[in-house]
């Protein structure tokens, strides 16, 4: 089965693996599955020589700077090159990019855009060249990566409907090869031929015209259009770009960052009546035609032969009647060949929008048509933002390690750990050098070198206590809903008052009838969390399954945020909907049971408040399933709840 969306992707990837410089990167969003693997196999063939960056580099080792050890060996500077100096024509693999720190991100940014990079303390600077490959692998719930850079890399992908046992086309393989066998020759083997290709100015004013109409706002979009649609066309082994390319191109770069669905003006049904006389405006009559003479006789021919040489302005003014129909003649020509030079480029146009649109879904068409954009991208950057703990809290001993990842010297454990090994340094060294001269006396003045080593480097430590999320599940199902939500609406507010203090954020989950939903998402606002809980729906089933499903994200995208969630069940179990909305005991308790043993595998807290008239099994078995918490509660109130929680969390704490 071939699929064009996987040979666009490959085409891509080749393009890029000819031409980094000009392309810089490509945008693919694709979760870790065969898709991913088949497409990093296809990357490692073309580009063997490619580095992976984790999310989490080191600034310092990702731009260069001081090796401070061989410094304080050698009493002098010594630099270190970073891994962007050293990747001079390669490609940088980036997986989990939307983890990416915002930090890390802007440099990425900077060096993509300026093909230069500056080290960390800014006394030297080299050009860097590299194309990046950053892995998007967020859920749509989550944040994507960085705008910024995304809009630095020419080629956005999306794979996630990508069928894992698709192939290629012959026609895509065999380009695959050839290319796989120019770049193990000469890495930069496309670089010359790129460089000479000339594009069209319809073709160039084509694309412009369709990112317009995409409502595309970056200029970046056209020119990366242009520069892959001839990559593409060098790969053909071509030296002309065809429509075919443009297309492909447009696929790659404009259709991702569509905004709006391009309306295209129809072409007048008849030039013909443009060169028709208008109709008199009103305030204008027209004036009388003048008769038209008559057929010249002999005498009149005289007659006007005499009036010519006896009136010469008569003449001047013939001439001048010659020479403005001339002139319209000359603009009417000129009007005809810009006609046709538009409804050439309107023709281009169309083409290359239907080529662009080929590999649209028909979801994702509709939402073009009601001017949504394709790519849906949350606030960049923030996800994987974690608590620094190196640098503010309570201190800790100092524990041995390099002052990287924005740890900071422990400069007394430092040289603590140094001073006891000097003698013994020294002595290494005499032996090391006989010629040395350390059994001579010291010069008056001279300063004894301290020896310190890598080994000897101490970092600072700091506990810093986390925010947390307190998700509540509320059960707002059969007849004692209401208390229940009043009972929880207490709590609620019980809770937000020490959440300054604690650092917590409340969230309420609500789950009734055939669904549930997040009634209050994750705040630390008393004010909001009383208006929004003011008036809750109950009574109907209770979709137990889809409560711990939505709960489960929540909890994840709250920790992917730097914060510990925690959720609070306020249930009795007895789950009779299912994730479908069907009524079944027993089909609605092994889904409950199934998301339970998922809570517990993602190693999350959680307590169960069970508000049934006695204990209840079932509740237990699902407190169980999760690793959570068990109270039974049969009378309980808002203060209770609170208590439980809270001392339930210090315990954990």
């Amino acid at each position: 089965m071939k699929n064009m969306a996987w040979d666009d992707a490959l085409w891509g990837l080749a393009a890029l693996s000819a031409d980094p410089s000009g392309l810089k990167g490509i945008w693919l969003k694709c979760s870790l599955g065969p898709v991913m693997q088949e497409f990093l196999d296809w990357l490692n063939a073309l580009k063997p020589n490619s580095l992976k960056v984790p999310c989490n580099v080191d600034t310092e080792r990702l731009i260069g700077g001081l090796d401070l050890a061989l410094t304080l060996q050698m009493g002098r500077p010594i630099t270190q090159k970073g891994m962007l100096a050293q990747s001079m024509g390669r490609l940088l693999i980036c997986p989990m990019a939307e983890r990416l720190p915002q930090a890390t991100a802007s440099i990425l940014t900077q060096v993509l855009d300026s093909k230069k990079v500056t080290s960390y303390f800014g006394h030297d600077t080299q050009p860097s060249v590299f194309g990046l490959v950053a892995i998007d692998e967020s859920t749509p719930q989550e944040d994507s990566i960085s705008n910024c850079l995304s809009e630095q890399l020419a080629i956005w992908l999306d794979l996630t409907q990508v069928n894992p046992g698709v192939s290629a086309s012959d026609e895509t393989l065999d380009m695959l090869e050839h290319v796989e066998r120019s770049l193990v020759s000469d890495p930069f083997a496309y670089r010359k031929q790129i460089d000479d290709i000339v594009i069209e100015d319809a073709d160039a004013r084509g694309v412009c015209e369709l990112a317009m109409g995409f409502s595309v706002q970056s200029m970046r979009a056209p020119l990366y259009t242009v520069r892959l649609a001839s990559v593409l066309a060098i790969l053909r082994g071509s030296q002309k770009v065809e429509a075919k390319d443009l297309g492909r191109a447009a696929r790659l770069v404009l259709t991702p960052r569509a905004k709006s669905m391009p309306r295209m003006e129809e072409d007048p049904e008849d030039n013909s009546d443009n060169s028709s006389p208008q109709p008199s405006s009103p305030s204008s009559p027209a004036q009388p035609l003048p008769p038209e003479p008559p057929p010249p006789t002999s005498e009149t021919k005289e007659e006007q032969e005499s009036q010519n040489d006896s009136s010469p302005e008569d003449s001047t003014h013939e001439d001048l009647r010659n020479e403005s129909l001339e002139f319209n003649e000359s603009n009417q020509n000129k009007e005809n060949s810009e006609d046709q030079k538009l409804s050439d480029i309107k023709e281009l146009e169309t083409s290359i929008l239907e080529a662009a649109l080929a590999t649209l879904p028909p979801g994702l068409l509709n939402q073009l048509m009601r001017g949504h954009s394709v790519s849906k991208k949350g606030s960049a950057g923030r996800v994987g933002e974690v608590q620094r703990g190196a640098k503010k809290g309570r201190p800790m001993p100092p524990i041995q390690g390099l002052p990287q990842g924005g740890n900071r010297l422990h400069i007394l454990a430092t040289l603590r750990h140094a001073a006891p090994r000097q003698k013994i340094r020294n002595l290494s060294n005499n032996e090391l050098n006989p010629d040395a001269t350390s059994d001579k006396p010291l010069n008056e003045g001279a300063v004894r070198r301290l020896k310190i080593f890598s080994e000897d480097f101490h970092i600072q430590r700091f506990a810093k206590r986390s925010e947390s999320c307190i998700i509540f599940c509320i059960d707002a199902s059969g007849s004692a809903a209401l208390e229940r939500l009043a009972e929880a609406k207490g709590a609620v507010e019980l809770l937000l008052k020490d959440s300054y203090a604690r650092r917590d954020h409340i969230c309420v989950i609500s789950f009734r009838d055939k669904l549930a939903q997040v009634q209050l998402p994750p705040t630390r606002s008393l004010v909001r969390a009383k208006r929004q809980l003011q008036a809750l729906p109950g009574g109907g089933g209770t979709p137990l399954a889809g409560a711990m499903k939505l709960a489960l994200e929540t909890a994840t995208q709250a920790r992917n945020h730097g914060m510990t969630p925690t959720v609070v069940m306020l249930s009795d179990g007895r789950a009779n909907v299912t994730l479908q909305g069907e009524g079944s005991r027993a089909t609605a308790k092994a889904q409950a049971l199934n998301w339970a043993s998922l809570w517990r595998a993602c190693q999350l807290r959680g307590i169960w408040l069970d508000t049934s008239a006695r204990p209840e099994p079932q509740a237990q078995e699902l407190a169980l399933a999760m690793g959570a918490s068990y109270v039974p509660l049969p009378l309980a109130n808002s203060q209770k709840m609170a208590n439980a929680v809270q001392k339930i969390q210090n315990l954990k704490d």
